[in-house]
């Protein structure tokens, strides 16, 4: 009897559900979010299966732009007239070394200043009424370590003789008309060791750039120019300019 009133008991605690055996509620989920083409987080294949996007990182993506400056004039700056034809980040020049962009036109026959760059030397660059079919026109200027010109031209001829024309016998000699000045060629580059300053300057051109009259005015000037401090700050945006220029 006992058994048979057991077996009652349990089928009715299996078709009621025992408290003890409840499984705990499902907890309510939300819907996730749609996301559709036109979110920047994703990128939609010919498909239109959506994929996550790569991220984007500024600093790579500004690398890929040229800075101001690099392939065309810029003064953006302010404190230069930057450019540089191929340098993707051109720099202004650290210090003034004398030279007078105006002078340089002039004697030249420049009819453009473009700006200038810093690329181991300071380059000024020039070019006629029509930049888009004219290889743009240079003069380059350093400073030498020797310190005075005699000193300068020898090491300057020990290196391109050496290094550059391959001929031992090769020699600087005096600039006509400018007391101290040096000036060697080869090929077509020319340079020109400049007196007149604490300082040896290097003046370096090519033949396109100026003719020998020209350039000779130019050395001229930058002999005659009062030196300026390296750390002077810069007076304008075009060296040789007022300030108001």
């Amino acid at each position: 009897m006992w058994i048979r009133s057991a077996l009652l008991v349990s089928s009715i605690l299996i078709a009621t559900g025992c408290p003890q055996q409840v499984a705990p509620a499902a907890k309510e989920v939300s819907a996730a979010p749609v996301v559709g083409a036109e979110d920047a987080r994703v990128v939609a294949d010919s498909s239109g299966d959506l994929y996550a996007a790569t991220p984007t990182n500024p600093k790579e993506s500004a690398k890929d732009t040229p800075g101001p400056g690099s392939g065309a004039p810029d003064e953006t700056n302010g404190v230069c007239r930057l450019y540089a034809p191929k340098l993707p980040r051109p720099e202004c020049c650290p210090r003034d070394f004398g030279l007078d962009v105006a002078l340089v036109q002039r004697a030249c026959g420049h009819a453009l200043y473009l700006g200038e760059s810093l690329h181991a030397s300071c380059g000024f660059f020039f070019s006629g009424e029509d930049t888009t079919t004219t290889k743009p026109k240079w003069l380059r200027l350093s400073v030498a370590l020797e310190s005075t010109v005699a000193k300068a031209a020898a090491a300057h001829d020990e290196r391109i003789g050496l290094r550059v024309a391959m001929d031992p016998s090769f020699r600087s000699t005096p600039v006509p008309g400018v007391e101290g000045a040096m000036w060697s060629r080869h090929e077509e580059l020319r340079w020109a060791l400049i007196p007149g300053w604490s300082q040896v300057r290097l003046l370096t051109w090519n033949a396109q750039s100026c003719s020998e009259e020209g350039i000779v005015e130019v050395i001229q000037h930058l002999a005659a120019a009062p030196e300026v401090p390296s750390d002077a700050p810069r007076s304008s945006l075009i060296p040789g300019a007022s300030a108001a220029g």
